[in-house]
């Protein structure tokens, strides 16, 4: 486990292959080269990050996610190393693996944070792939995106409102 800081908030990082697990939760990532950038899908959620070349890529280093600025430390190395015991594990579209099975068509929270504002309401049919609230945490703005298509049964959740990881916010049937 490796003690990684960022923006001054302090995590316990191990990478395995195509998988990091932050603080005990997992999350699939898949990384994309674009023209001098790297998007990264994490649970879902797409991050735009620009890092530094790699022989420059140190503890201290100035990176950029979705253009703002920010600092990373760590101690350690976050690859390799046993996976720890206790978990969570997150599917593709960020919904926790307990709140998918309590909830037909649930759409939680990946992380706690705070609804920035809900795009959709009761009755509205939406595809797969749109834009069903911003939730920000951890300081950045993420969408919240439907993994099916289908019509909005439920809003949980009213902008402004703070969530727990986990915590139902749409239902989408």
């Amino acid at each position: 486990m490796t003690k990684v800081t960022i923006g001054g908030r302090h995590y316990e990082v191990e990478i395995h292959g195509d998988t990091v697990v932050v603080d005990g939760h997992e999350f699939p990532i898949r990384q994309q080269p674009e023209n001098g950038y790297v998007t990264v899908s994490a649970g879902g959620v797409q991050y735009r990050v620009a890092l530094p070349p790699e022989s420059e890529r140190s503890s201290g280093m100035a990176f950029e996610v979705d253009y703002r600025p920010m600092t990373i430390t760590w101690e350690g190395n976050p690859g390799g190393g046993a996976r720890p015991q206790r978990r969570t594990k997150l599917d593709a579209v960020g919904v926790g693996a307990a709140a998918a099975t309590s909830v037909k068509g649930g759409v939680a929270a990946q992380i706690a944070g705070r609804v920035v504002s809900v795009k959709v309401k009761v009755g509205d049919t939406v595809a797969s792939g749109d834009v069903l609230l911003l939730l920000e945490a951890m300081k950045m703005e993420n969408e919240i995106k439907a993994s099916s298509a289908g019509t909005v049964t439920e809003v949980r959740v009213a902008d402004g409102q703070r969530v727990a990881e986990g915590e139902v916010m749409v239902v989408v049937a």
